[in-house]
């Protein structure tokens, strides 16, 4: 069990912006030893999991593409969103996402660039930022079991640490628990005003989030529209997953 943890640690380590790391710095950011983390990752090699590109350097494997086109095409998730969100698109040309969360990072399972002519970019939302700096973020921290919430405040609310505010980010998280719904900007660019839905599967388990992302101007001139219209959204998906609202 040890081991596959250790697996999991050196796999995300591996993002979109540090897609190459060598042994020195996967033992570093796993905190495991140079020569423990070196038999892994070579293992992890042997098996495809990782690609050794040049001596002591690595990237993701083939076996990580062929596992996740395998969940993209048998995604629940994917097929009761796709179809929604490209509705959402047509009517309305503005960039969508759709996330979950990973060990407290936020993770992009889909992106659909805007259409309009003043547009936001699909890669302002992805696991660049923190969980709180976002409204699709929040609304998976409001997610959180109280154990589990309590252990990530204790990591980033610390002298010094990313959460300023222990207390007001509780209050908040409280309100959009209740609400399954959050807006503001993303991270400190006043200019976007990001909209974002709890999606809920047939168990009524919060799964994902869907969101909006918009230029501040435009949704100061309609904000009850594009509230309501993610709202909206995120409740399809989550019918089409076989969740039904009690009466």
């Amino acid at each position: 069990m040890k081991t596959i943890r250790k697996l999991g640690d050196v796999l995300r380590c591996f993002t979109a912006e540090e897609p190459e790391h060598s042994v020195t710095a996967l033992s570093r950011l796993t905190q495991n030893s140079v020569s423990g983390t070196h038999d892994l990752v070579d293992g992890m090699a042997a098996i495809g999991l990782l690609h050794k590109i040049q001596r002591g350097r690595y990237r993701l494997g083939p076996l990580v593409a062929t596992l996740y086109h395998t969940l993209e095409d048998s995604s629940v998730l994917l097929g009761a969103a796709r179809p929604v969100m490209a509705r959402l698109l047509a009517d309305h040309g503005e960039t969508l996402h759709l996330t979950m969360h990973d060990h407290g990072r936020l993770l992009l399972v889909e992106a659909m660039d805007g259409s309009r002519p003043l547009n936001v970019s699909p890669t302002v939302i992805g696991p660049h930022l923190m969980l709180h700096e976002a409204p699709p973020g929040r609304l998976h921290l409001a997610s959180f079991s109280p154990a589990r919430l309590q252990a990530w405040l204790d990591q980033h609310s610390r002298p010094g640490g990313a959460v300023i505010s222990r207390e007001r980010l509780v209050a908040d998280l409280q309100r959009i628990a209740r609400d399954g719904f959050d807006s503001g900007p993303v991270g400190e660019d006043a200019d976007l005003m990001c909209l974002a839905a709890r999606v809920l599967d047939h168990a009524g388990r919060a799964v994902a989030v869907l969101s909006m992302t918009v230029p501040e101007g435009r949704h100061a001139r309609q904000p009850r529209a594009f509230r309501s219209v993610t709202i909206e959204a995120a409740q399809q998906i989550s019918v089409r997953l076989g969740y039904r609202a009690a009466l």
